[in-house]
């Protein structure tokens, strides 16, 4: 199974950051950077231990091999020790035969007798040595056995090693593969999403209306000339009917949150009463275009976060006419729901 780079959990990072009032943020950027920094090490982990698979798959295999040859070998002492214990009895036989003879021929002549011990001296040299053979070979059968066992009992521990590091393993992929899941369903959403705006706004697009999709979100970028006069926060007829056609699409998908951002160019604003300066302004436009999304009544003000941000996220740095005009404008950043991802990766 392929898990796509881990730079999918980047991407739900850069979801997270625009949707989110700044602790909530925070905190769930930890848990993100968290889960990042964890499933780099589960990469790894999962690396070293397929290394590892495959060193002790090689150390099975050596190891079966030796515990084949050793039962081959101590098969082979057993029909030694059964051989030489079948020639002891007969050995015995043999003695007890001589001894039976001895006794018989007590009353014979001094010769045979000699003869008779000798042989009987031969035949218990030959029962002693087969005596000290037989010893030997059980020491050693006793000694394979106990090898044996041993061999046993290590090729035990390393499968029982090798299968919770199979384990372990498929579990770390199945987390992996659930999260990618969940991330492959929201980029789905954000696409489905998109889409459904390209459709209700195309009337907006000659008027300085945009709709694109950036690090997993949806952006929805409206020009100062569609939305507002300049130093103003009052919305144009025509910002106000863009801004309702954008809130229908809104409140038929409750799974996606919104911020609202506004912003202005560097110009600087000295007024008065409540617009003081281009932070002021850029507030009250993100406010004001807020509250006519929440004229849908079917969208909850809990998904909706307004930020100014005045002069300092440009889009163009240039001085020119054109470089300002771009950069004042409102944008609103749409994010599907994260919790199916933050329940699983936390």
């Amino acid at each position: 199974m392929k898990i796509r780079e881990i730079g999918s959990i980047l991407v739900v990072v850069l979801l997270i950051s625009s949707c989110v009032p700044q602790k909530q943020f925070s905190d769930l950027n930890k848990k993100v950077q968290g889960i990042e920094d964890s499933n780099l090490l589960l990469k790894e982990e999962n690396r070293d231990l397929t290394v590892e698979k495959n060193e002790l798959d090689g150390k099975f295999s050596t190891l079966e091999k030796r515990y084949f040859d050793l039962e081959q070998r101590i098969q082979k002492l057993r029909n030694e020790n059964s051989s030489l214990t079948s020639n002891n009895e007969q050995l015995l036989k043999n003695k007890n035969e001589q001894l039976n003879q001895i006794e018989m021929l007590k009353e014979g002549s001094s010769e045979e007798i000699t003869k008779i011990l000798g042989d009987l001296q031969i035949l218990q040299e030959n029962l002693q040595d087969r005596e000290d053979r037989i010893k030997a070979a059980t020491d050693k059968l006793q000694g394979q056995e106990k090898k044996l066992n041993e061999t046993k009992n290590e090729l035990l521990l390393k499968e029982q090693k090798l299968k919770l590091a199979q384990e372990e393993m498929a579990n770390q992929q199945a987390k992996l593969q659930e999260l990618q899941n969940a991330l492959d369903e929201q980029s789905a959403a954000v696409a489905s999403l998109k889409n459904k705006l390209n459709t209700a706004l195309r009337g907006f697009y000659d008027q300085g209306l945009s709709v694109y999709e950036k690090n997993g979100k949806v952006y929805v970028s409206l020009e100062e000339q569609l939305m507002f006069k300049t130093g103003s926060y009052t919305l144009d007829p025509k910002g106000k009917e863009a801004i309702r056609s954008l809130g229908e699409v809104l409140a038929s998908n409750p799974e996606i949150n919104i911020l609202v951002e506004g912003h202005t160019d560097n110009v600087p604003l000295n007024g008065a009463a409540q617009i003081k300066d281009n932070w002021d302004l850029s507030v009250m436009r993100a406010t004001a275009v807020t509250k006519i999304i929440l004229n849908n009544t079917n969208i909850a003000p809990n998904r909706i976060t307004a930020s100014g941000r005045g002069e300092f996220v440009p889009l163009e740095e240039g001085e020119t006419p054109e470089a300002r005009k771009k950069n004042r404008r409102t944008e609103i950043i749409l994010t599907p729901n994260l919790s199916e991802v933050l329940d699983i990766i936390q």
